[in-house]
């Protein structure tokens, strides 16, 4: 543990300050390590059930095959997949999704590298695209795009954005992933995403699902899956793409894909999951 988990946590625990969650739970001791969790059959059989859908997503990012190739060869603000925060797939299927869905507007909550990655479509598809960055601090350099960045947290917006969104539109979500009571991720889910209308476009990025956070997460304390996989398997959203179902189920295939061919950091994770309402 680094020592700066180590001072948020005594921070928290001993009410010195609040930088974070801590739950007390007696039980805790008794549930499996993190090393030892399963895969959720019930969502692996669901998502199998749909890997044709993922393969005619995959296939078509044979379109922008030389535009991936190009990623990388100019300086920031433009995209590059030589980083590990939005990786290859999800990378790939964000810029394809704005090409082929071509979007009135998108509204993304937490910025930085998949922000360029939406620009560049917007702009080699020569669409008039509203796009609206909402995020405090983005991960990476977006102040040069010809976009709206709003610099506070959500709770600090006005729901203006969100409201306009319609059918088509994209709603990108890679915010806290933490699923707390007045969390973002707790206004999003149970106010903004229950408000918006049929046809929307959701993406929510580090979801892991069929399989649960990485052992090396675990320290984090992300919930964010596990609200979101009630979505899809209710019925009431459409499952479009899973790059965590992708990268681990269907590894010959993502390899011989466009994909397969663009660069992926070591120890970077591929888990973009894009639904509609």
């Amino acid at each position: 543990m680094s020592l700066r988990r180590l001072r948020m946590g005594l921070n928290t625990v001993l009410g010195l300050k609040k930088e974070g969650f801590f739950i007390p739970y007696r039980y805790a001791a008794s549930l499996p390590d993190a090393e030892a969790r399963q895969p959720y059959r019930a969502i692996e059989t669901f998502m199998a059930a749909r890997e044709a859908d993922f393969a005619k997503r995959l296939d078509n990012l044979a379109a922008y095959r030389d535009i991936f190739e190009g990623f990388g060869t100019l300086p920031p603000p433009e995209p590059r997949f030589e980083q590990d925060w939005f990786p290859r797939l999800d990378a790939a299927i964000s810029y394809a999704m704005v090409r082929q869905e071509k979007p009135a507007r998108i509204v993304e909550v937490g910025s930085g590298h998949s922000t360029r990655f939406m620009a560049r479509a917007i702009k080699d598809g020569n669409l008039s695209t509203e796009f609206t960055a909402i995020d405090p601090a983005p991960r990476a350099a977006i102040e040069s795009l010809p976009i709206q960045v709003i610099h506070k947290t959500l709770h600090e917006v006005e729901k203006a954005p969100f409201t306009k969104l319609a059918a088509g539109d994209i709603l990108f979500i890679d915010s806290s992933h933490i699923a707390m009571p007045g969390s973002d991720v707790d206004h999003l889910f149970l106010d903004i995403l229950p408000s918006l209308p049929p046809g929307v476009f959701i993406h929510i990025h580090d979801i892991f699902l069929p399989d649960d956070y990485p052992a090396s997460w675990d320290w984090r304390g992300y919930n964010e899956q596990q609200i979101t996989a009630p979505l899809f398997l209710g019925g009431g959203f459409e499952l479009i793409f899973s790059s965590a179902y992708v990268a681990t189920r269907m590894k010959k295939m993502l390899a011989q894909s466009t994909v397969g061919g663009l660069p992926l950091p070591q120890g970077a994770f591929e888990t973009s999951l894009w639904i509609r309402k």
